[in-house]
């Protein structure tokens, strides 16, 4: 399938607060670029040598309810995470949780999910006081899934010491209607550095080196054809600023094979054994506009 991908990233320094490691578990691992969630079969992650079996969630087009922004021309989506509650035990508005394990050499081990992404203690949670004025009060902090998979029995994940865990955190359209054929779908959002790879942390203290990984990313799934991967635009965050910042990624969706597949945006951590990878993220937007011809 021909495809057209549009990475930029806008590099527009946004005021910040003190960074505090509030919400980011742990510490996480090497490996590649992401993945996406689903409930079967999917492409691999890239730099990892084998296919992850993932996929698509059920559901019907929409995407749910988006808090608190407004405004973005053609937006279908919107969330600032301000008005969600931090006091849950899911981020909601719809927000998923798939996970993947691989073998030390980068093969594909096993995969679980979609589920509802979790509002900490692992995965993900949302966070405060870890913006400036156009982050506060609340964001969202990506990190591992620290208690993967069977501490004292299988002893998988992280717990085996060289296996790669990656956690997939993401908004899914399904299916993607008639109408997004011809357009380019827009995925902006701002992002700051968290724990990842801390050098301070003991996981990272030398001789010890720390290769956790983390990005954003869109992608289509074809339900098809075993939730094949037809299309994927990966944006790189591991070493992104401590400062907060705007990103952006588009994907060309002119393909009318698109239409009735899955349309997946979100963020990414591959880490191991207990490495920290951690990063924030706030102000997400995906949004429409008519492909240039």
């Amino acid at each position: 399938m021909k495809k057209t991908t549009l990475i930029t990233i806008l590099f527009a320094a946004l005021a910040v607060y003190g960074c505090a490691d509030d919400e980011e578990g742990g510490t996480a691992g090497s490996g590649g670029t992401a993945g996406s969630g689903g409930t079967a079969g999917l492409g691999g992650s890239a730099g990892m040598g084998g296919s992850a079996g993932m996929g698509g969630s059920a559901g019907e087009g929409g995407m749910g309810g988006s808090a608190g922004m407004g405004g973005t021309p053609g937006a279908i989506y919107e969330q600032d995470f301000n008005a969600l509650d931090i006091n849950g035990g899911f981020i909601g508005d719809d927000w998923l949780y798939f996970g993947n394990v691989y073998n030390a050499d980068g093969s594909f081990k096993f995969g679980f999910g979609p589920n509802p992404a979790p509002n900490g203690p692992q995965i993900c949670a949302l966070a405060t006081g870890e913006g400036g004025a156009g982050q506060e009060p609340q964001q969202l902090n990506v990190y591992s899934n620290y208690e993967c998979c069977g501490p004292g029995t299988t002893d998988e994940g992280h717990f085996s010491g060289t296996e790669l865990v990656e956690t997939l955190i993401f908004q899914e359209i399904n299916p993607i209607p008639a109408e997004f054929i011809g357009q380019t779908f827009t995925f902006t959002f701002e992002a700051k550095l968290g724990n990842i790879n801390d050098p301070s942390d003991p996981k990272c203290t030398a001789p010890n080196v720390c290769e956790s990984t983390a990005a954003a990313f869109i992608k289509t799934l074809d339900p098809n054809a075993g939730f094949a991967t037809t299309n994927e635009v990966p944006l790189d965050t591991t070493n992104i600023s401590p400062a907060w910042m705007g990103y952006s990624l588009s994907l060309d969706l002119t393909d009318p094979a698109l239409e009735g597949q899955i349309l997946q945006f979100g963020f990414s951590t591959i880490a191991q054994d207990f490495e920290p990878s951690g990063n924030f993220y706030d102000n997400v937007v995906g949004a429409n506009s008519p492909t240039a011809p």
